[in-house]
């Protein structure tokens, strides 16, 4: 079988999983093919992985039937099934495969508008809460499925070598605890909460706050931990092109974000570290978190309950014991069992396409 993987994007902050995804899949006897612009590091990193690449430009990406180089590139690769990834992508790639005769899958990361996928014949959401979230707009629910993004559980496995020479480099003292959080600074991600959530604890053990990214918030969370004094325990990193020395290096991982995730892979990626987790108790975060097992659930916006969540895992949680769990949470997740429900939901469109496009 073969199949067209399209994005129309150059760059992928989740390129590294998604090519370990197709791997996978070619493992299981998937001919992958990937069509992407030629701008960016997608193409190359493709390359590097031994995929067939076609790149193609979309300059009406609003008016798929204008795009004839998509099209055309479509009918040079002849593939089995079109699987998209974006929401340009899928209009684009599901007005030719439609046009074309060829099913159309889609995977939706995040909470888009139904009208990018009128002509896909079968969307996947990355989580529970991205499917609800189509079928409630009036996606036929025999049209939807839940296949969650991986995650390259082994690469996050800690390594106290790299822990402990992160945590003297830092200044971190024995027994003391760093409660992390990472991702984009921007205003839904909340990072504004954690500050002032942290400004409330009262809790006797020995803590400290690492924040690690950058974004148009960040001046603001500087001037808020200046505001409530916490300068002496809080240190921004800023952005990270590899956080996994920091997520070894820590004990404790809030993501505290107050739109809803599609399915977060920050956060997955800290559980694979073995880090317990605080995490808001909305989206694809719900698919992950399990309620005092793995981690813990606060309300958005709730600092008064964050500082509870925080002083619990402080004063009171197992931390190796949550950390532990979390790991084998995470495990679930891996890339092998993932490319498994792919292939199944690939070869099912395949052999029905005839009944599907009626």
């Amino acid at each position: 079988m073969k199949v067209l993987h399209y994005v129309n994007e150059g760059n992928l902050a989740w390129v590294q999983p998604w090519m370990q995804l197709l791997d996978a899949l070619r493992t299981k006897g998937i001919c992958n093919v990937v069509m992407c612009p030629e701008y960016g590091t997608l193409a190359s990193i493709a390359r590097e992985h031994n995929f067939e690449v076609r790149t193609c430009k979309a300059p009406f990406p609003w008016a798929p039937a204008l795009c004839l180089e998509v099209g055309k590139t479509v009918k040079s690769v002849k593939p089995d099934l079109i699987h998209t990834r974006l929401s340009s992508a899928a209009a684009l790639g599901g007005y030719w495969g439609y046009k074309l005769g060829i099913p159309v899958v889609a995977t939706l990361d995040k909470y888009p508008k139904t009208k990018y996928y009128t002509h896909v014949t079968h969307l996947v959401g990355c989580s529970r809460a991205v499917s609800k979230h189509m079928i409630d707009q009036g996606i036929p629910e025999k049209k939807v499925s839940t296949i969650h993004n991986p995650v390259l559980f082994e690469r996050y496995i800690r390594n106290e070598e790299k822990r402990l020479e992160l945590r003297e480099k830092a200044g971190i003292e024995e027994g003391q605890i760093v409660v992390l959080g990472a991702g984009r600074f921007v205003k839904w991600k909340a990072f504004d909460v954690l500050i002032k959530a942290a400004a409330k604890i009262e809790s006797s053990k020995n803590w400290v706050l690492w924040l690690v990214g950058d974004g148009s918030e960040r001046k603001h969370l500087e001037r808020l931990v200046e505001e409530y004094c916490l300068q002496d325990r809080t240190t921004f990193w800023g952005f990270a092109s590899d956080v996994r020395p920091h997520l070894w290096a820590s004990d404790i991982f809030v993501q505290p974000s107050g739109g809803p995730e599609g399915f977060s892979l920050m956060l997955l990626e800290a559980m694979a570290s073995g880090l317990p987790a605080i995490a808001t108790n909305i989206g694809g975060t719900l698919d992950i978190l399990e309620e005092g097992s793995n981690g813990w659930f606060v309300k958005p916006g709730d600092v008064d309950g964050l500082c509870r969540a925080l002083s619990f895992a402080l004063d009171q949680a197992d931390l190796t014991e949550v950390g532990l769990r979390a790991s084998q949470s995470a495990a679930r997740f891996r890339v092998e069992p993932i490319a498994c429900q792919h292939e199944d939901l690939y070869r099912f469109l395949v052999q029905n396409k005839t009944e599907l496009g009626k």
